[in-house]
């Protein structure tokens, strides 16, 4: 007989009963610590968190609001290949904001019936307003995605409803929206528009490879063989994220924990991370 879930576990589920789908507050995983971006990206967040800690004076005391009233709200559109760090850097976002998070999952708000997605996404954007919570749309690319032009359907119209819905809450909304994808080709140019910023992750370049190794390959790690130079080492090695660094770190360190020595070796690092990349490799060609 299954065991009865726990005091979290159920207080988790009335929250999420509070919305259509399970979608609940949640504190933020990660910090800017925990995360490794380039010098573009951090001097773009920079810019994007200044304007958000300084809203009253430039809006108000400088006087820009008057020509930029749609500038006030707080929307960022993350984008760029998976595994750059995007979600990690939504979470370090509004743990820099000293927010919580809402993670809309765009197929829990999706319904079979005309209409309904539309008020679903209506419904989280005012418990995100009344919560002052970071709105985070992972993946948003199906959210997004060029309105249809020559509807043959009752889901295209629904489909467009929804977007249409969706622009004219960003028009109004004053809270923090964070969009994410890998896909920005996809967006709507409506959407582009109304979002303030853009920040482009780039796939990790041999300097940020190495800082990457760096941060996941901690000074306490045993390893046989010099730090330095295994990481000089793994950083040569190309089309690596850093979602790939992590993975491999953790298989890594788990295969050094059953050997008699306990070390790890570059060619441990280097094997397990040729899994990782094989793997995903695997997936782009994948026909099914």
């Amino acid at each position: 007989m299954p065991e009865k879930p726990g005091p979290l576990i159920r207080r988790a589920k009335e929250t999420a009963k509070q919305l259509t789908g399970d979608v609940m507050l949640t504190e933020p995983r990660y910090r800017f610590s925990d995360i490794v971006l380039s010098e573009e990206a951090k001097a773009a967040l920079k810019e994007l968190l200044s304007l958000q800690k300084n809203k009253k004076l430039i809006f108000d005391q400088w006087g820009l609001g008057a020509v930029f009233p749609d500038r006030k709200s707080f929307t960022v559109n993350l984008y760029g290949p998976s595994g750059t760090g995007k979600t990690m850097t939504a979470h370090a976002l509004a743990a820099r904001l000293g927010k919580k998070l809402i993670i809309a999952d765009y197929s829990e708000l999706e319904s079979k019936f005309v209409g309904e997605t539309s008020k679903n996404i209506v419904r989280l954007f005012r418990y995100a307003e009344k919560h002052d919570a970071v709105l985070l749309f992972d993946e948003a690319d199906a959210l997004l995605s060029k309105r249809v032009t020559a509807m043959f359907s009752a889901t295209d119209a629904g489909m467009n409803q929804t977007r249409n819905v969706l622009l004219k809450i960003l028009d109004e909304y004053r809270g923090v929206v964070i969009f994410t994808t890998n896909f920005i080709r996809n967006f709507d140019q409506a959407f582009l528009r109304r979002i303030s910023s853009h920040i482009r992750f780039e796939m990790p370049d041999q300097e940020m490879r190495e800082r990457l190794w760096a941060h996941y390959i901690v000074p306490k790690f045993p390893l046989d063989g010099n730090r330095k130079e295994i990481i000089e080492k793994l950083a040569e090695i190309p089309d690596v994220t850093g979602s790939d660094v992590s993975a491999a770190v953790l298989k890594t360190a788990a295969r050094a924990a059953m050997k008699p020595a306990r070390k790890a070796s570059y060619g441990d690092f280097a094997e397990e991370l040729e899994k990782i990349r094989g793997a995903r490799k695997a997936m782009k060609g994948y026909p099914g």
